[in-house]
C-alpha cells in the first residue's frame, strides 16, 4: 500500500511505500506515479527499466503491470536493491521522477535498542543543520530560504523550482518516523509542510505558542567511516523548544521544553498515523 503526497500546486512527484513482511521478493509501486511517470505497460505484461539510488548506483529491475486489480510492482531486481540497502520490515523506500531519471530513496527506522544506543554512544555526532522560528499564524507551511536548504542539506535534497522531494524525519524521545514534503516553492524559498508536517505541529499544539523554534539535525553514527552512507551512516532528526502560550488556557503537558527551563530542546514526537501504510505484493510476485 502507498501513502501519496500532493502539495498546493499538484505536483505528485514522489510516493512513499513502506516495507512489510511480504516485500522480500516484490514491492509495490504506488499506481499515480506508475500512470504518470512511468513508461505505458498493459496489463499483465513487464518491462526492464533503471532506477538509481541516493549515491546515483544503478539498479535493472523489472516492474510488472498486474493482471489482478490495476497495480504495479517491482518483481526481478527488488531482492538486490532491499539487500544491498539492508531494507528491513518497518523501513520505507520513495519512488521520485528527477530528470529522466527513475529514483528509489531507501529510508532505514532506527530500532528502538539502536536509539538507545545512541543516546549513550559518545562516537555520535548531532550536526545542527536548521533553525528556524515557526509562525503560529501559518503553523501548516515552516519557511525556509533557499540558502539554509542548499546551503545545509545534502545535495540529493536539493531540487528545481516547483519541486519537491520526500524528506524523513526521527523522533528521539518518541523512537518515532514520519515523512515531510520538502518543497523548493520559489527562487527563494523551500516549504516544509504536507501532512505528515501538519500532523507533527497538530499533535503537539504547536500552534498555542507565540515561540516555537524548530531543529533540524544530522545525526552521524559513524564519523569516521570514509563514505557516509544515507540512511545507515547517518539520518535527519526533528527537535523544539518552545516559548509563551498565546492563549488564555492551561498550557498541555508537552515532551518538548518551554522557555525559562535550562534543559536543551527535547524531540517533538512521531506518530504513526503520519506514516505511510504498508505495501503489499501480488499474489503472483
Amino acid at each position: 500500500m502507498e501513502d501519496q503526497e500532493v502539495d498546493e500546486n499538484g505536483s505528485n512527484n514522489s510516493q512513499v511505500v513502506v516495507i512489510d513482511k511480504y516485500s522480500s521478493c516484490s514491492v509495490s509501486i504506488p499506481n499515480k506515479f506508475a500512470q504518470q511517470h512511468l513508461p505505458p505497460l498493459a496489463s499483465g505484461k513487464s518491462m526492464i527499466l533503471e532506477f538509481e539510488d541516493f549515491g546515483g548506483n544503478k539498479f535493472m529491475m523489472e516492474v510488472v503491470h498486474s493482471n489482478y486489480g490495476d497495480y504495479y510492482y517491482i518483481r526481478t531486481g527488488w531482492d538486490i536493491f532491499k539487500n544491498q540497502h539492508k531494507l528491513e520490515s518497518g523501513d520505507f523506500i520513495y519512488f521520485s521522477k528527477k530528470n529522466d531519471s527513475y529514483v528509489i530513496y531507501s529510508w532505514k527506522t532506527p530500532k528502538p535498542e539502536e536509539l538507545d544506543l545512541q543516546v549513550s554512544n559518545e562516537s555520535i555526532e548531532r550536526v545542527q543543520v536548521l533553525v528556524k522560528n515557526l509562525c503560529a499564524k501559518d503553523p501548516k507551511c515552516l519557511r525556509l530560504s533557499k540558502q539554509e536548504v542548499e546551503g545545509n542539506l545534502d545535495e540529493h535534497l536539493i531540487v528545481q523550482v516547483g519541486e519537491e522531494i520526500i524528506l524523513p524525519l526521527h523522533d528521539p524521545i518518541r523512537k518515532k518516523s514520519f515523512t515531510v514534503q520538502l518543497v523548493h516553492a520559489d527562487q527563494e524559498e523551500y516549504h516544509i509542510r504536507g501532512r505528515g508536517w501538519e500532523e507533527y505541529v497538530a499533535q503537539h499544539n504547536l500552534f498555542i505558542f507565540d515561540e516555537t523554534t524548530i531543529f533540524v539535525n544530522k545525526v552521524i553514527l559513524d564519523p569516521t567511516a570514509e563514505v557516509q552512507l544515507v540512511n545507515i551512516s547517518y539520518h535527519y532528526e526533528i527537535t523544539y523548544q518552545t516559548g509563551a502560550t498565546n492563549q488564555p488556557q492551561k498550557k498541555p503537558k508537552l515532551l518538548g521544553t518551554t522557555a525559562g527551563t535550562s534543559s536543551a530542546p527535547a524531540s517533538t514526537a512521531f506518530d504513526n498515523s503520519s506514516a505511510p501504510a504498508s505495501t503489499s505484493d501480488d499474489n503472483n510476485s
